[in-house]
């Protein structure tokens, strides 16, 4: 690794870590700005609609530029493997241009504003899993901490199933969109998981750049 793409690595490291911090604080804020989308069935994507709109516009760029400069900070180790982190981070970043409906639209009525942001909201949900798994290979060849963070790609995967399982509980219920169907904290977790692994990815760049 030559002395630019370490200080790159690091510069994108940091840049990442920040906003995941700052992102995390934007959505804590919302819960209390916006009580009216209950967290424990109203998705994340809904704070998006509420008076304070543009925070959760702005959790959106910071989260999702926060995964590609994952990718950045890893690409020295991990080479080609750390592509997939930014190309998923389109998702959140597409998000910002493109609002959903509420879950209580009924589905006959989902406009196709909304089908494009179930689109990105997929690339990123589905995709981050096995963008964080071949970087963290791709890493694990080069060190000890790619190690780790090839074996911390099980949190994003954690994170995916507990939200896919409560998504196909629940996703052919005719009561989807009422408060009985509890997908809200999947939904919270799932996104917690993968900006954990952003989190120990640039911290552990940061450590090896020190």
């Amino acid at each position: 690794m030559t002395a630019d793409s370490q200080t790159l690595a690091a510069l994108a490291a940091c840049y990442s870590l920040g906003a995941v911090a700052v992102s995390i604080l934007l959505v804590v804020a919302l819960h209390k700005l916006e009580p009216e989308f209950d967290p424990s069935w109203r998705m994340l994507s809904e704070y998006s609609l509420g008076k304070y709109g543009v925070l959760m516009r702005m959790a959106f760029i910071l989260g999702g530029t926060a995964v590609a400069a994952s990718g950045v900070a890893l690409w020295p180790p991990a080479g080609f493997l750390a592509v997939g982190l930014p190309v998923v981070a389109l998702g959140p970043i597409g998000a910002v241009f493109v609002d959903t409906d509420p879950i209580t639209t009924p589905r006959p009525e989902i406009t196709g504003r909304s089908k494009v942001h179930a689109g990105l909201g997929s690339l990123f949900i589905l995709g981050f899993p096995f963008a964080a798994t071949c970087a963290g290979i791709g890493a694990a060849t080069h060190s000890p901490a790619g190690q780790i963070l090839a074996w911390a790609a099980i949190i994003p995967w954690a994170g995916l199933a507990w939200f896919l399982g409560a998504t196909f509980r629940f996703g052919q219920s005719d009561s989807v969109g009422k408060p009985e169907v509890r997908i809200g904290w999947p939904n919270r977790f799932n996104m917690l998981a993968y900006l954990a692994w952003v989190t120990l990815a640039c911290g552990l760049t940061l450590i090896q750049a020190l």
